[in-house]
C-alpha cells in the first residue's frame, strides 16, 4: 500500500520557562553568545545534576544542583549538544541558540531499559517511528470480510451495536493516552462508518487510524488481530489500521488488551520480547510501568532517533513525501 500526502512535521526540542544564573558557564559573554539549558529526566522531569554538557565546539560544562548550565556559543544558530554522565544514557541532539528561556534537555536514566525500548519503538528501521500529529479514528461499524492483506475490504451484513462501538472507542482512547505517554489523550476526530453489505472500504487513509472487526482473520492470517502503520522516510507515522478478529473481539473478555495492543502497532510500535509488556507478541499482560515510561520517553524524541539516544541532525522534512506501509504485525493467544 502507498500513500502520498503532506503532514507538518514538528520539532521536539522544548524549552523550560524561567532563567537562572549558573556558576558552571562563562562569566563574560555577549547575549548572542550565551546558551542556557536545563537537564531533566525524560520520565519524571526531575532535574539532573553533575552532568557534562558540550554544545558545539565549546568547552564542556557541568550542570548544577538544579540541572542548569550556561555555556558559550559563537553566535545564533544550530549546534550539536552532547550530554553525558554516569546517571544517564548519553544523549546526542541538536539545539538552537541563543533562546529566550533555558533549553530543556530530557534524558533517559541509566536504569532505563534501552533494549526493550528499541524493540518497542525502533525495530522497524533501527530508528524511532511515531506520530507527530494527533490521529483521527474511523470505526467500521459493519463487520468486514478478511481474505488477506489489502487496501480495501468488503462489508458483511453484520453490524456492531452502538454500545459495542462506544466501548471500542473508550478502549482506544485509553490506549491512545497510554501509548503516547499522555501526548494525545483523545483522537482529533472520531467517525463511525457502517458500509452496506458488499460495499468496499479503504483502510489506507492519511491522518486516520481505521479499526474494524473482520471475519476470517484467524483463518487467513492465523492470528486474533494485527495492526500496521504508514510511515514516511523520516520515521513520522501518518496513518494506521487495526484488524480485529470478529469472533475474538466480540466474545473474549481480553478484547480490551487486544485493542490496546493493536493500537500500539497502528501508532508505529512493535513487539517487546525481552520483558513483560502490553506489546508482548501474545495477549495477556496488562500495561506495565515500562510501557508507560517508554511511551513518555518516545514522545520526547524526534522520529529518526537512534539507539541509545541520538537525534537526527535535522528536524522536519524537505523534498517529496515517500510513504510506505509497514508489514502487518500479528498478535497471538498465550
Amino acid at each position: 500500500m502507498r500513500l502520498i500526502f503532506a503532514v507538518a512535521a514538528s520539532a521536539l526540542i522544548a524549552t523550560a520557562a524561567g532563567c537562572a544564573k549558573s556558576s558552571t558557564g562563562p562569566s563574560e559573554v555577549t547575549s548572542d553568545q550565551r546558551f542556557e539549558g536545563v537537564t531533566v529526566s525524560a520520565i519524571d522531569g526531575a532535574p539532573t545534576a553533575g552532568l557534562s554538557v558540550q554544545v558545539g565546539n565549546g568547552k564542556a560544562v557541568t550542570t548544577d544542583a538544579s540541572g542548569r548550565f550556561i555555556t558559550e556559543i559563537s553566535g545564533p544558530g544550530d549546534y550539536t549538544a552532547v550530554v553525558s554522565g554516569a546517571a544517564i544514557v548519553e544523549r546526542h541532539t541538536m539545539v538552537t541558540g541563543p533562546a529566550s528561556a533555558p533549553t530543556r534537555l530530557s534524558l533517559m536514566p541509566a536504569s532505563f531499559d534501552v533494549h526493550a525500548f528499541d524493540e518497542m519503538f525502533r525495530t522497524a528501521n533501527a530508528r524511532l517511528q511515531r506520530w507527530t500529529t494527533r490521529p483521527s479514528l474511523v470505526v467500521l461499524g459493519t463487520v468486514m470480510n478478511y481474505r488477506g492483506p489489502a487496501e480495501e475490504f468488503a462489508a458483511t451484513s453484520e453490524s456492531m451495536s452502538d454500545d459495542e462501538t462506544a466501548l471500542l472507542v473508550t478502549h482506544l482512547n485509553e490506549g491512545l493516552a497510554l501509548m503516547t505517554g499522555g501526548t494525545y489523550t483523545s483522537f482529533a476526530e472520531v467517525k463511525i462508518e457502517r458500509p452496506a453489505s458488499g460495499a468496499r472500504s479503504s483502510v489506507a487513509r492519511a491522518g486516520w487510524i481505521v479499526v474494524g472487526r473482520y471475519n476470517g482473520v484467524q483463518t487467513f492470517a492465523s492470528t486474533i488481530g494485527y495492526g500496521t502503520w504508514a510511515e514516511d522516510v523520516d520515521g513520522s507515522v501518518v496513518g494506521g489500521a487495526m484488524f480485529l478478529d470478529a469472533r475474538f473481539d466480540k466474545n473474549d473478555d481480553r478484547r480490551r488488551l487486544l485493542r490496546i495492543h493493536e493500537l500500539g502497532h497502528a501508532l508505529g510500535q512493535l513487539h517487546v520480547e525481552s520483558r513483560v509488556s502490553i506489546m508482548n507478541p501474545a495477549i495477556g499482560p496488562e500495561p506495565t510501568e515500562f510501557d508507560r515510561q517508554a511511551a513518555v520517553v518516545a514522545f520526547q524524541r524526534q522520529p529518526g532517533n537512534v539507539s541509545p539516544d541520538t537525534d537526527p541532525e535535522t528536524t522536519g522534512k524537505s523534498g517529496p513525501w515517500n510513504i510506505r506501509w509497514a508489514a502487518p504485525v500479528t498478535c497471538t493467544l498465550r
